[in-house]
């Protein structure tokens, strides 16, 4: 029997300690493993375990628009999550003997495919940490694992978004996006509400994902509260850590760095942006006025994200996508593809000057804790 928790427009402080102490309580057996569905209140930007605040988020904008501001415990990027996203965590510390992260991961992200296929919604793991639809993106995952043998998995599921406020909140990773750029970035999200086209509620993707992991992992769920001892444990970790700026503000010691590129080609003009995590390419946005499908331009840029700057990786990643996507992709080769790739990552690095060795995504910022961290 697993426990469940569904609760709903809570602080981004308690949502986050919640989680962080009963996936600690979960590796050290006090409780047994926990399926946790919930909305966080209107509204709140959260990055990811790694991640430079300033370079994510939109400080200014937040303050004067009421958006608070926090820090994950899972690695990843910045989210907006509010009333109209669903948050999911899991915690546990093995499953059917398996301990390793990736694989369990892999179980987590096949179970929200199959809740999401129930309503007709073909949704893929792609990369390290998303789930996808035809290459936009639907909702972010994230592992953080603790002293004590627990996991903890999280995920961001977009039931419905207000774009625009997401843009404004959060900094996009390329700079000084036109409007049609910027309606280009919408184009790569989607919404559960958007596929299905139709105002679905909140509880009935809830619910629809619950049955999902209670078929999946082949378990019954018991609904729950927190105990008087739970309580008390999530109300010291809010204080010390959650509500504390230290944690929320603490710095990553290198700041992204933006590259560009521009170039007429017999595809058309191509419009490369990156920004750089170190040697990391980040982000990718590809724009001009060449002809290709838009998923399948979607698609580059989310295998890209996070990805070697090599360039004979960045070759082995785009020849599959090729194939897939032959009759998307016929008038952008892939050869013209990689030049403008390489050039604005060349742009980048010139910027950087020499500061970026020893940084990436997997990165420790100075004055984490101890613990094992997985983004």
């Amino acid at each position: 029997m697993w426990r469940y928790f569904s609760e709903d427009r809570v602080s981004d402080y308690f949502g986050l300690a919640a989680d962080e102490t009963m996936a600690l309580r979960v590796g050290k057996n006090q409780s047994p493993p926990i399926l946790r569905l919930y909305t966080y209140r209107s509204n709140s930007a959260l990055v990811g375990r790694f991640q430079r605040i300033e370079n994510e988020l939109n400080l200014n904008f937040c303050e004067t628009q009421g958006i608070s501001v926090n820090r994950r415990p899972t690695g990843g990027g910045a989210i907006l999550m509010g009333e109209d996203q669903l948050g999911v965590a899991w915690m546990l510390r093995e499953w059917e003997g398996c301990q390793a992260p990736r694989e369990l991961m892999k179980h987590f992200a096949a179970t929200l495919c199959d809740g999401l296929n129930s309503f007709g919604i073909d949704a893929k793991f792609r990369g390290k940490n998303d789930l996808e639809v035809e290459g936009r993106k639907i909702a972010g995952l994230g592992i953080h694992s603790n002293a004590a043998g627990g996991y903890l998995f999280h995920c961001s599921l977009l039931v419905g978004l207000d774009v625009t406020l997401m843009l404004k909140a959060l900094n996009v990773p390329v700079e000084k996006l036109e409007a049609k750029k910027l309606q280009s970035i919408e184009g790569r999200i989607t919404t559960v509400r958007k596929e299905l086209d139709q105002n679905i509620s909140l509880n009935e993707v809830r619910d629809t994902l619950k049955k999902s992991f209670g078929k999946y992992f082949g378990i019954d769920f018991q609904k729950d509260h927190y105990t008087q001892e739970e309580q008390s444990a999530i109300a010291e970790m809010e204080t010390s850590k959650y509500l504390n700026r230290e944690w929320i503000y603490q710095k990553v010691e290198v700041p992204d760095l933006s590259g560009e590129s521009r170039q007429m080609t017999p595809a058309g003009l191509i419009d490369v942006r990156v920004t750089m995590a170190g040697r990391q390419i980040k982000a990718v946005f590809i724009g001009g006025d060449f002809f290709a499908g838009e998923s399948a331009v979607a698609d580059i840029e989310g295998s890209l994200r996070w990805h070697s700057s090599e360039p004979e990786a960045i070759r082995k990643t785009l020849d599959p996508i090729y194939i897939r996507r032959e009759d998307d992709l016929s008038f952008l080769p892939v050869e013209v593809l990689c030049e403008a790739v390489l050039k604005a990552i060349e742009s980048a690095q010139t910027i950087a000057d020499g500061n970026t060795s020893g940084y990436g995504c997997f990165v420790n910022p100075q004055g984490a804790n101890e613990e094992s961290q997985h983004p």
